[in-house]
């Protein structure tokens, strides 16, 4: 048996026999040479078996035993997720299909796939063995009659602890009940900064949702062999201290075996260990008393099967809690966000500057120069990665493009840029800057689409009927286009209420090549072309909800800042008709390209999918809004979006909507290698079935991926597919730009093209792993940015006030075991002063209400 897949310990090395002592030799007589062996000092005796730390964990399987149990069903696969209350308890979530084998084997798992909600239960740290959040594993799937023994060993104690915490909070949350309906609180109003209560609205249920039902025992128990694919997300923040933790004190073989002097890491991500690092890298100044609360970061290192705890190697100094920059930095050290300059490799990759398109490039892609093709973004926006045209045809229909900046052409695949990319997978965007996912001269220069500049361009076009907005052809190339504008959404939304564009907006032409002055029609262009994609939008946006896709709203907010970047205002982010209308146009051209990608290489697409809410979170959700009079149908996205129709009250409905993202499960990439059953394609939210990310290659490498699948597939099918997919159009429309270019490639055959830009199926599954990673961090950091500017303007404003407090009505969302959360109509959302409201803790003190911000909403895109 294979002692690595048996799981025992490997036997101590033999104690190694002392070298022979040669005979002194006579002084007159030379010695005889000694061997390399002999010279060598002695090696030092290994410790007896006794005296080693005993094995806490089983050793892994070896990579190619991980396989050959993985072909045969015996083990799967998946992504470890961690609760971050209790890192005892973690979940493994299948990234791949069951093989047919497993199912046999374990008909339970007949049940489960990517994406189905539920995981396989990895019950305490044992079962763990040694994985964190975001590793890529291979789990042993347990008998039942063994998972439930070692549930009722590990967790039989937690239920206990658990329903004594539940009783005892049910005595608080009745006390808070009783304070906020009779609307009073006796410390705060006798305080010397007295601040008017709340006056909350409760659902009747509150205070009983609050008491969480038993325990649910999972269907799946499981136990890690083997790490398959290491997280890169492995540098955590946190506080360093000389004492070691009390849950390492007991391990006294361990502390003994420790060779050198450490200090012990307390992450600040409670589902992470204590780690050691040596004290030899930590810098002396921050062991001194008086800097014991400073932060730094360190990286995670290796965890023997004999270490309770894992060690790591010291990264950085971040200081001092307290300034928006050491917060800020804070917020992108958790994350993983890479925040280092662009290495030299990657910066040789770049082109030289100043750049203009190569001839070759000239003569194998269609020109679009001469089209009226503009940009509409937000004001402040430097990536410009997509623009859009619309063009009047003869028979009466219009030809509308999407056209979307070509990153492709410059990260070319395997390059030290792609890699670097690849990891960063993604721009993250804070509130005072954004971290971008590639170098400057790409991202705001070469790559965005500014006007009165050539430019190289994916783009899509379609023959659309304006009357029903039905597409009748669609078409993809390589092209090279020349933005005549670049608009903001207050610019479109102006054209949208009946004005004109202001004269202050410059507008370019490109004829023959040449770039000037726009003439007074070619504005008048692109005002009619605001128009009919604003009608467009609308009917394109009533036939996905009249067919069943769901939109939770959320809050996202906009500051202004000062010259030392400081909040001196905050007001929501107002989503305008100018949004949706873009909004659409984005949706129909990821569509279409997920359709056509999909149709020319079915087993090697990346794709992006939305599985359907957490059912059993999702019944409870919609009980409590029941019994608070709001009836919700859970049956489909559709019968959700139909029953909040009916909810005439915004600010209910806002409620409502950030209820109903808790039973929500994240959009997430994945290949379609790894989901036999293309049910399991949907997304849920747009209630279709393929859906890709294309349109922002600038800021997210998953595009990028696209892009070099769909260049491949142009190389063997051109610009048209005629198929007999059921999602691509047939008809070939004459209006079609009159090309045969099919891209840079010279093959025709699918396999060679294939071969030359789209990585192997397992590759793309790593890929889209490491992009739902990096995308999930990305949007916490943007979240937890958000959410510090906030709370720094509110804490500047509290001092402002000239009246002692704001009273606004308040409703109860979530009760938490130290306190609730409320949500507050934002009654003056356009004022400089939004609502502030105080509320009662457990502890009967009194702490500003934030208003709540709902970091849900990347769940449905």
């Amino acid at each position: 048996m294979d002692p690595l897949s048996s799981g025992l310990a490997p036997q101590p090395a033999p104690l190694p026999a002392r070298l022979p002592v040669e005979p002194p030799q006579r002084p007159a007589r030379r010695p005889r040479p000694r061997s390399p062996a002999a010279a060598a000092p002695e090696p030092p005796a290994a410790p007896p078996a006794s005296r080693l730390p005993p094995r806490l964990y089983d050793a892994y399987y070896d990579p190619a035993n991980v396989q050959r149990q993985l072909d045969a069903g015996c083990l799967v696969r998946g992504v470890v997720r961690l609760n971050p209350k209790n890192r005892a308890d973690a979940y493994v979530a299948l990234d791949e299909t069951p093989s047919p084998a497993a199912r046999r084997l374990h008909p339970a798992l007949t049940a489960y796939d990517v994406g189905c909600g539920d995981d396989i239960y990895l019950c305490g740290e044992p079962s763990r063995n040694r994985a964190i959040l975001g590793d890529i594993v291979a789990v042993r799937i347990l008998p039942k009659r063994a998972a439930l023994a070692l549930y009722n060993q590990h967790c039989g104690h937690t239920d206990r602890r658990m329903d004594k915490l539940r009783r005892d909070r049910k005595v608080r949350l009745d006390s808070m009940a009783d304070q906020l309906a009779s609307g009073c609180d006796a410390e705060s109003s006798s305080s010397a900064t007295a601040t008017t209560p709340v006056s909350a609205t409760t659902p009747a249920s509150a205070a009983s949702s609050a008491e969480s039902s038993p325990r649910r025992i999972p269907e799946l128990f499981g136990s890690v062999v083997a790490i398959i694919s290491r997280t890169k997300d492995r540098r955590f923040t946190g506080t360093l201290s000389l004492h070691s933790p009390a849950s390492v004190k007991k391990h006294s073989l361990f502390l003994q075996s420790l060779t050198r002097p450490v200090v012990w890491f307390k992450p600040q991500n409670n589902a992470m260990p204590v780690m050691l690092v040596p004290r030899s890298e930590v810098p002396h100044s921050l062991l001194l008393p008086r800097n014991r609360d400073h932060l730094c970061s360190v990286l995670m290192r290796d965890w023997g099967a004999r270490d309770p705890l894992p060690t790591a190697s010291f990264a950085s100094l971040l200081g001092q809690r307290g300034s928006l920059d050491i917060e800020t930095d804070l917020i992108l050290e958790e994350n993983g966000v890479c925040c280092d300059p662009f290495p030299p490799d990657v910066l040789k990759c770049l082109p030289k500057t100043p750049w203009r398109i190569p001839d070759k490039e000239l003569r194998c892609r269609t020109d679009l120069r001469s089209h009226c093709i503009f940009t509409i973004d937000p004001p402040t926006a430097r990536d410009l990665d997509d623009a859009v045209s619309c063009t009047p045809l003869p028979n009466g229909n219009l030809l509308i493009g999407v056209h979307i900046a070509d990153v492709s052409f410059f990260v070319r695949p395997d390059s030290a840029l792609d890699r670097h990319a690849s990891q960063r997978a993604t721009t993250t965007y804070m509130v005072q800057k954004a971290v971008p996912m590639l170098p400057s001269v790409l991202c705001e220069d070469l790559c965005s689409l500014n006007p009165a500049v050539d430019r190289l361009a994916f783009s899509v076009m379609w023959e659309i009927v304006p009357e029903s907005a039905l597409v009748r052809s669609t078409w993809f190339g390589r092209t090279i286009i020349n933005s005549a504008c670049k608009l903001s959404y207050d610019d479109a939304q102006n054209v949208i209420d009946g004005n004109r564009l202001p004269d202050s907006i410059a507008c370019f032409q490109s004829i023959n090549h040449k770039v000037n002055t726009a003439h007074p029609r070619r504005r008048t262009q692109i005002e009619s072309s605001i128009r009919h994609f604003y009608n467009l939008s609308k009917i394109l946006r009533k036939r996905r909800f009249d067919c069943g896709a769901l939109s939770l709203s959320s809050v996202k907010l906009s500051f202004d800042l000062d010259e030392l970047g400081s909040p001196i205002d905050c007001r929501p982010y107002i989503i305008k008709d100018s949004n949706r209308l873009i909004e659409e146009f984005m949706l129909l051209a990821n569509m279409s390209v997920a359709a056509r990608i999909e149709a020319t290489f079915p087993d090697a697409s990346l794709l992006r999918r939305h599985s359907p809410p957490l059912q059993r979170r999702l019944d409870e959700t919609c009980e409590q809004l029941r019994l608070a009079g709001i009836d919700i149908s859970p049956g489909s996205s559709r019968d959700i979006q139909l029953s909040l129709a009916k909810i005439s009250d915004p600010d209910t409905r806002f409620t409502v909507e950030s209820l109903l993202t808790g039973p929500m499960q994240r959009a997430a990439y994945f290949s379609t290698h790894s989901i036999f059953d293309k049910a399991g394609y949907r997304h849920y939210a747009l209630n279709v079935p393929l859906y890709t990310h294309f349109t922002s290659p600038i800021r997210r490498y998953a595009d990028l991926i696209v892009h070099r699948t769909l260049e491949a597939s142009l190389a063997v099918f051109g610009n048209h597919v005629s198929a007999t997919h059921p999602l691509l159009p047939k008809h070939y429309s004459p209006f079609f730009p009159k090309t045969s270019y099919k891209g840079s490639l010279t093959v025709t055959d699918a396999r060679a093209a294939k071969q030359l830009l789209i990585p192997d199926s397992k590759r793309i599954a790593d890929i889209a792993h490491q992009c739902n990673l990096r995308k999930d961090a990305a949007k916490k950091a943007q979240e937890a940015s958000s959410k510090l500017f906030l709370a720094n303007y509110l804490h500047q404003k509290a001092h402002s006030f000239d009246a002692p407090g704001v009273v606004s009505v308040a409703v109860i969302t979530k009760i938490k075991q130290d306190g609730f959360v409320l949500t507050v109509p934002m009654a003056n959302a356009g004022s400089s002063a939004p609502p502030v409201a105080t509320v009662s803790g457990t502890d009967g003190g009194s702490a500003p209400f934030l208003p709540m911000l709902s970091p849900q909403t990347s769940r449905l895109q």
